[in-house]
C-alpha cells in the first residue's frame, strides 16, 4: 500500500487537530505508539497506517476511541493495520442499537498476537475487519447472545458472528475462551 498523498495527510492530521510537520507527527506517535523506538517524527509506513486508523475512527465512531482497537501483543506498534470503515460502522450500529457500553476485547491483531490467541491464519482481525466485544445485559447469557446475533446478522456487510455456544449460521460453536463475548466481522 502506498503512503497517503501529502494533501491527504495534511487534511487527516488537521481533522484530528494536528499540524503536518515533525511536531504533529511526533505527537501522534507518542500518543499511540507505546514503544519509544517508534517515536522518530518521520512519516513512514507505520505512521501512515496509524493515521489511516485514527482518521477512520474519527470519521465513523462516536462511542469509541482509536486505542480501543489496538493490538495487545506488546511487540508491534499496536496498529499493524487500520480498522476498516465497514467494521467500524458495524460495531457503531451495534453499540447505538443497544445503547449500552461496549467493551472491545480484541480488534486489531498482528501475526504474533493472532497466533498467540489461536486465531485462524486468515483471521479478519489481521486486516481490521473483525471485533470481539461484550456488553453487559446483551451478551452475558447464551439466550442474549442468540438474540444479539439475530440482530447483528441484519446489519449491512455482515459476514459472520459467533460466541461460545452459537454462531450466525445457527450452529453450535465450542469457544469457551470467548466467555460472554461475541466475535463479529464484515465482508
Amino acid at each position: 500500500m502506498a503512503l497517503l498523498k501529502k494533501q491527504t495527510r495534511i487534511k487527516y492530521l488537521k481533522d484530528l487537530g494536528y499540524d503536518y510537520n515533525d511536531k504533529g507527527v511526533l505527537k501522534i506517535q507518542k500518543k499511540y505508539f507505546s514503544d519509544p523506538d517508534e517515536w522518530d517524527n518521520k512519516y513512514g509506513k507505520k505512521t501512515d497506517i496509524l493515521l489511516r486508523h485514527l482518521h477512520n475512527v474519527w470519521k465513523v465512531c462516536t462511542h469509541f476511541k482509536p486505542e480501543e482497537f489496538k493490538c495487545t501483543c506488546g511487540h508491534c506498534t499496536g496498529y499493524p493495520t487500520q480498522m476498516r470503515v465497514d467494521e467500524l460502522r458495524h460495531i457503531e450500529r451495534i453499540r447505538t442499537h443497544y445503547n449500552k457500553p461496549m467493551v472491545i476485547t480484541s480488534a486489531l491483531r498482528c501475526e504474533y498476537q493472532n497466533k498467540k490467541v489461536g486465531g485462524y491464519s486468515d483471521s479478519k482481525h489481521k486486516v481490521g475487519k473483525a471485533v470481539d466485544f461484550y456488553m453487559v445485559g446483551v451478551t452475558d447469557t447464551f439466550h442474549n447472545r442468540v438474540n444479539s446475533i439475530k440482530y447483528i446478522k441484519t446489519l449491512p456487510n455482515h459476514h459472520y458472528t459467533y460466541g461460545h455456544g452459537i454462531n450466525s449460521l445457527g450452529a453450535y460453536v465450542s469457544r469457551p475462551s470467548m466467555g460472554n463475548a461475541l466475535h463479529t466481522d464484515v465482508r
